[in-house]
Parts: structure tokens; sequence; C-alpha cells
């Protein structure tokens, strides 16, 4: 009975020796784990994805006082200045995650992004410009297109989508815009299949629907520009676009 109750308890104290090793074990992991940039980054990534931007800044502090070199990091801290309208922190953010990485494509177009917003188009194509050649990048060939449709250069807007939808043929941004890029040239057969082609990847688009139902009703074909509008207008998110379809709707009659 004793040499019973005296293994039982030695059987405990080896259990709780045990337990007490695992929670110093799992104290070191935690501590070394605190002291990586990485670990750090990724809570941050985590925090953005949830919109917690002011506790993502704490955590890309960290990181990058534990690495000043994270180009990731410092990306990061670009798009939640970024968030914040802070635009001049904002590139200041992106420049250094480049300095960092040269060839990190995605700081670049960041770059552009925020030097566009900030009215400085020039350096803006400069940086996107630059993100293209490094690998292609098709946010950056989107980014750019968009600022020559804006500037009215629609041959050159067109290019740079098409270039986009090579790279990423999915993009329904993409495809929309290369709609209305072609409407814009009143080559509406080649917009009516742009925004087709942004439909069957997301059928559930009313913006794009609606673009769709406005260059039917610009090329005269009432049936189907109204069919369209009439299905979207409950299921627009926006007065604003409930407005447009309205008033398209009374126009066509």
């Amino acid at each position: 009975m004793r040499f019973a109750m005296k293994k039982m308890i030695m059987g405990v104290a080896i259990v709780v020796l045990g337990l007490a090793s695992c929670a110093s074990s799992q104290k070191k992991i935690e501590m070394k784990r605190e002291k990586d940039p990485q670990f750090q980054y990724e809570k941050a990534v985590v925090c953005m994805q949830y919109g917690m931007t002011n506790e993502a800044f704490k955590y890309l502090n960290q990181a990058l006082a534990l690495d000043p070199g994270h180009y990731l990091a410092h990306n990061l801290m670009g798009l939640a200045f970024m968030i914040k309208r802070d635009l001049p922190n904002a590139a200041q953010s992106f420049q250094k995650s480049i300095e960092v990485n040269p060839d990190f494509s995605e700081a670049r177009n960041n770059l552009g992004t925020a030097l566009e917003e900030s009215g400085d188009a020039v350096k803006a194509e400069a940086a996107y410009l630059k993100s293209i050649e490094i690998d292609q990048n098709y946010n950056a060939s989107y980014n750019l297109a968009k600022l020559y449709f804006v500037q009215k250069k629609f041959d050159l807007a067109l290019q740079y989508v098409q270039l986009s939808l090579q790279k990423y043929g999915r993009s329904v941004l993409a495809w929309n815009f290369q709609g209305l890029v072609y409407e814009s040239r009143e080559n509406m057969s080649e917009a009516i299949a742009s925004f087709q082609q942004a439909l069957k990847i997301a059928p559930g688009e009313t913006n794009v629907s609606f673009n769709l139902g406005l260059a039917y009703y610009k090329t005269g074909e009432m049936v189907k520009a109204k069919d369209i509008l009439e299905k979207i207008l409950p299921l627009a998110k926006t007065e604003e676009l409930k407005a447009r379809i309205r008033e398209l709707l009374k126009l066509i009659g």
C-alpha cells in the first residue's frame, strides 16, 4: 500500500515537473517570438485585415525597431498611413521599403498611388512605370491606365489596362475599366464585351451591370438596357446608384 502510494506521489511529481518544464519552454518560445520582427509584422497584417490600423502601427513599430531593414513592414506602414490619409508619411514609408529592396514592385506601385493622390502625377507615372518594368506588376499597369484616362490619354489608358489583364485576367476592376475606356473611344461593341466579361467573373457587381445597361442604351438596345436596369435597381447598394438607374429608366420609358 505504502509502495503504491509512493509510486503515485512520484508520478504526480513527475507530471508537475513536466508541466513546469512545458510552461518554461512555452515562455521561452513566446519570448523568442516577441523578439522576431517577422512575427511582429504578421501580427500587424492580421490587425490590418480586421481594420485595426492603430494596433497595426504598434506592431509595425516593434518590427522595425527589431529590424530597420524589414521592407515588408515599411510597405505595410505606408499602407496604414494611406488609410489615415497621411500621404507624406505614406510616401516616405514606401520609399524606405524601396531603398531596402529596389526590386519590390508593389512598394513602387503603392508609392505611385501616394504620389498621385498628393497631386504629383509626373512622379506617380514614373513610379508606376518602374513597378511595371520590374515584373509587369498588374496593379501598377491598372493604376497607370487610370492615370492616363484622367489625363484623356485614352490610347495609353487602353494599352496599360490590357497589359494588366494580360498578367491577371480575372480582375473585375480591370475588365470594367477597359469597358469605360472603349466607351470613351466610342467603341461600344468592345465596351459591351468588356462589361460582360467582368460580369462573368462577378455576376453580382451592380456598378458593372449599370455600365452594361448604359452601353446598351447608347447603342439603342433599349429592351436589353431596361431588363438589366430593372433587375439591379433593388440590388443597388447606394442611393447615388439607385438615382442613376431610375433616371436612365425614365429616359428609356
